[in-house]
Parts: structure tokens; C-alpha cells; sequence
């Protein structure tokens, strides 16, 4: 079990964009504590009706870059399955791709968490509008 989660801690590791998380995962995994890994490896941060929300840090329990890139990837697969036809990104002949829009607060991260999500609708194919300061 300890070697299965520092595998998946490991795993994680490498496909972490983000220098902070990173260095804070690799301590845990030097340290191997075992009772935090668990912790933020116990599951997957949920979308509930506020959207995502969790302590900032690493793992997929917690509320960081990784876990925002993976929900907007599975954000944009739903509006290209789940949308109308002129609203799943792809564009008709002289028509522009459909357009998400993405706004941000003032909290820790949030506009990188943005600007992840842009990017990722973008390579979706779809136009992202990004809000251009924080709002309440």
C-alpha cells in the first residue's frame, strides 16, 4: 500500500505544471508521510455546485493547477459532446468557434487557474474570453 502511494504521488509528480506544488509533494515524498499522502490521495477533488473547492496544495484532494487543468479538459469534452452543434467549438464553414467565457477572483491562484482554463478551451477548440482583473 505505502509503495502504491508513493507511486501515485510520484506519478503525479511528474505531470505537476506547477513549481510550488511540486516542491511541496516532493518533500512529502522524502519524508514519505504516508498519513498526508493519503490524504490528498484518497480520492479526486469533486465539482460540486460551487465548482471546485479544497485546501490549495498537492494531490488530486486538493485545489491546485493539475486538478483545474484536468476539470476544464473534462469541461470542454462535455460542451463539445453535450452542446448544440454551434456551440461545441468547432466551427461551420465561415463561423467563429463558440466562445467560453472566464472570470476570476481575488483569492490565491485564482488567475492562474484562469488562465489554465483558457488555455485549455483554447486548445479545445474553442475562443476564450478571459476576463481581464479579478472580480467579486
Amino acid at each position: 500500500m505505502q509503495d502504491e502511494l508513493i507511486a501515485r504521488a510520484q506519478a503525479w509528480l511528474t505531470e505537476d505544471p506547477d513549481a510550488d506544488t511540486r516542491e511541496e509533494l516532493a518533500k512529502l515524498i522524502d519524508a514519505k508521510d504516508t498519513a498526508e499522502l493519503a490524504a490528498r490521495f484518497s480520492g479526486t477533488l469533486q465539482f460540486g455546485t460551487a465548482g471546485l473547492r479544497g485546501e490549495l496544495g498537492a494531490g488530486p484532494m486538493r485545489m491546485n493547477r493539475s486538478v483545474v487543468i484536468r476539470a476544464a479538459a473534462g469541461l470542454a469534452a462535455y460542451l463539445k459532446k453535450k452542446g448544440r452543434p454551434e456551440e461545441t467549438g468547432q466551427a461551420q464553414d465561415n463561423e467563429q468557434p463558440a466562445l467560453v467565457v472566464i472570470g476570476y477572483d481575488a483569492r490565491h491562484k485564482s488567475a492562474d487557474f484562469a488562465r489554465d482554463t483558457a488555455a485549455v478551451m483554447t486548445g479545445a477548440g474553442f475562443r476564450a474570453a478571459l476576463l481581464p482583473h479579478p472580480l467579486p
